[in-house]
């Protein structure tokens, strides 16, 4: 066995470096995508067309896909660690992390884009994640639900329970009355504290200031006095959230991830060494774009709508359509989907799949909306520039003069990135897709 592992890193969505001769190793990272430990910053969970690795035929080389993170393991008695970087760069991360959770990090900028230690980042990552979750839920206190107990004596307490005090007003001159209390729901309590301990010992979660919220929580969790047992997958799927605790799914998911982390290897090799942690940048692009879209555009009476649409129901070709990110104000709608890949403005980059998905969209919504816009939105890895967004803007559906509907491709320009030039990018955006409320 090798001295020190093999290293190959991309950035998501590029080619992998030093991959000649690790063909086969890069081939055993990807058939082993269910033993990847990815965790979830919301409940989008879009799995079914993950794609951690791809051979692109074209150029006859390997390609990440949109994970970012780390795996390391043993193939072939050999030590390899698998690195991919978010392509643009470990601020932009935590830039829309800090937008989709409304919150300024405690580590320094500096500190974060020097880091060289992906493991320990995306570790910290996973507990600053996980904190912050945990503070936005906390508005009512740790889940509780009602549990009815019953108490034997001289006075009543909550309501008299007339059969079962028959034989104790006898023997005893005592009554039994029935009451209700709120107690912990202790599958939640259980999960969140078992998380708790293992952020703390395994992700330095010590080492990130902790919230007012996300403290009072843990200071709740610590005093439920929960008796730590074994968790099995029926805990958690036994879960069940009322209205005033729905808050809770979130950091309940992401926790569910932390305490089942798995072993990344083979069946023969349970090596300690063996790990991988990754987020699933696609998931983060889109609940980043629905956050800033969201309070954008709510300043002019536009809401973000939440539509999971049944088509052909009751038959056996039924499909359901789930729009990324849908405004409305009164009949009129915008339509969009997020798209996490290389947009580069070149042939390739527009996929015939997307461009299907989103047209089936806006028509059905036309059939009782007004669709005044459309389109798909990317990180734009090449310059945005006026020009070439003439030639990716249309003022009607398929360029045809039978509706009103504007469909575009746009984005965030992510070119020569420093903080400034990104929210300079976000405004420019969020201005042209303002301009097509003008219908």
């Amino acid at each position: 066995m090798s001295k020190s592992p093999i290293i190959i890193k991309a950035k998501d969505c590029f080619p992998f470096e030093n991959q000649e001769g690790n063909g086969e190793a890069i081939q055993y990272f990807i058939s082993n995508q269910q033993k990847l430990n990815l965790f979830h910053i919301g409940d989008l969970h879009k799995d079914d067309d993950l794609e951690i690795a791809y051979f692109n035929t074209k150029d006859a080389k390997w390609y990440a896909g949109r994970l970012v993170g780390e795996a390391h393991f043993i193939f072939k008695d050999v030590e390899y660690k698998i690195i991919i970087k978010p392509r643009f760069g470990n601020l932009q991360l935590f830039r829309m992390l800090e937008e989709v959770f409304n919150i300024k990090l405690t580590k320094s900028k500096s500190s974060i884009k020097k880091q060289d230690d992906y493991q320990y980042l995306i570790k910290q990552l996973i507990a600053f994640l996980w904190l912050n979750l945990l503070s936005k839920a906390n508005k009512h206190g740790i889940p509780k639900h009602n549990v009815t107990k019953y108490y034997k004596g001289a006075i009543v307490r909550g309501r008299l329970d007339v059969r079962k005090s028959i034989i104790p007003l006898k023997v005893e001159e005592k009554i039994v009355s029935r009451y209700t209390e709120k107690v912990v729901d202790s599958n939640i309590s259980k999960i969140l504290l078992k998380a708790y301990k293992i952020l703390k010992a395994d992700y330095k979660l010590s080492s990130i200031k902790v919230s007012l919220g996300a403290k009072n929580a843990i200071e709740q969790l610590l005093a439920s006095s929960t008796r730590e047992t074994y968790l099995t997958e029926l805990d958690f799927k036994k879960v069940k959230y009322n209205d005033i605790y729905k808050s809770f799914k979130p950091v309940v998911d992401l926790s569910w991830d932390i305490i089942k982390k798995k072993n990344f290897s083979n069946d023969d090799d349970k090596s300690s060494d063996s790990f991988s942690f990754f987020i699933d940048m696609a998931e983060v692009w889109e609940i980043y774009l629905r956050t800033i879209l969201k309070r954008h555009f709510s300043k002019s009476g536009w809401k973000l709508k939440k539509d999971k649409i049944w088509t052909y129901q009751n038959k056996d070709f039924k499909r359901l359509l789930i729009p990324d990110i849908v405004l409305e104000r009164d009949n009129n709608l915008m339509v969009w989907d997020a798209k996490y890949k290389r947009m580069e403005f070149d042939y390739y980059d527009y996929d015939r799949a997307d461009f299907f998905q989103i047209h089936t969209y806006i028509n059905y919504y036309h059939q009782s909306k007004n669709v005044i816009a459309g389109g798909l939105l990317y990180p734009l890895s090449k310059e945005f520039n006026t020009d070439r967004q003439f030639k990716n803007k249309s003022e009607t559906l398929f360029s045809q003069k039978t509706t009103k509907t504007k469909y575009l491709i746009d984005g965030i320009d992510y070119t020569d990135l420093n903080e400034e030039k990104v929210k300079r990018e976000e405004l420019n955006f969020l201005s042209r897709l303002t301009e097509l409320q003008t219908y």
